[in-house]
């Protein structure tokens, strides 16, 4: 089966740097999928895209050496079995909760006698290769999203399933749940307390920490405390950033826009 070198690098203690695709365009995904990042997560909880269009986002990501992976909207099985069964090489299941809650997502990746997944990887076997049966238990990656305050007082018992590869934080639902707003610049000390929980929990069970950032300095300060699964930013917020600092940098040196047309007048 085709190795994930994601899951291969994460199981050697080794960083993956990515980004969530939020933009139902196969060729963003694509030219991000060429821009050097190990994984793309297709964003099917927040972003454009759904089951009508992610096998295209699947294949546009590809076609680039980048692991193609998908958030699904939740942990219901349907979702779960058919993004892998369009190709998707790991799931980051949003709200797990509990330990029963992260078996059921590990039933809905494996095959029986370890699950409950239905045969029919219509186009998973054409990415993964002919021996995707055997192979999908130790290739495919499963990440559980730790983002409540429920998660966090159920974490040990999370990421001590057979199957789960690791937990993804996501900050500001996290926030959230603790009582705090969302997108701040500077996370509030008890969320930085409770991220700092989670991923002791990973890293005590053998499992790989990842969260959820916003700049690269965020993301070298996340990989030098010992998160190996690093997700900066989105298509969608890096094309608004750069777009706000081009222009930013113009009206700095022009004048504005209405001025510059009575002056042509």
């Amino acid at each position: 089966m085709r190795p994930n070198l994601v899951k291969r690098r994460l199981a050697q203690d080794l960083p993956v740097l990515g980004t969530m695709c939020s933009l139902a365009s196969p060729l963003m995904a694509e030219s991000l999928g060429h821009a050097g990042y190990d994984f793309l997560i297709v964003d099917l909880q927040h972003g454009e895209s759904n089951l009508g269009n992610v096998a295209a986002m699947l294949q546009a990501v590809s076609s680039t050496a980048a692991s193609p992976i998908v958030r699904v909207p939740d942990a219901s099985p349907l979702h779960i079995q058919r993004v892998l069964d369009l190709g998707a090489y790991g799931v980051v299941v949003p709200m797990v909760e509990t330990r029963a809650q992260a078996e059921a997502v590990v039933h809905s990746v494996r095959y029986a006698p370890h699950g409950q997944r239905s045969w029919g990887p219509i186009r998973g076997a054409l990415y993964g290769g002919a021996d995707y049966f055997s192979g999908s238990p130790a290739t495919l990656l499963t990440l559980a999203m730790i983002e409540t305050a429920r998660g966090l007082a159920n974490v040990d018992e999370i990421v001590a399933v057979e199957g789960i590869d690791g937990c993804f934080i996501g900050p500001n639902d996290l926030s959230i749940s603790l009582g705090f707003p969302p997108e701040q610049l500077a996370l509030p000390s008890e969320v930085e307390a409770a991220i700092a929980r989670i991923a002791a929990a990973a890293r005590a069970a053998g499992k790989s920490a990842g969260i959820q950032v916003y700049s690269a300095a965020a993301a070298r300060l996340r990989f030098d405390a010992g998160f190996r699964f690093v997700s900066v930013q989105s298509d969608i917020r890096m094309a608004r950033a750069a777009a706000a600092e081009l222009v930013g940098g113009l009206r700095g040196s022009r004048p504005p826009s209405r001025a510059v047309e009575k002056e042509e007048e």
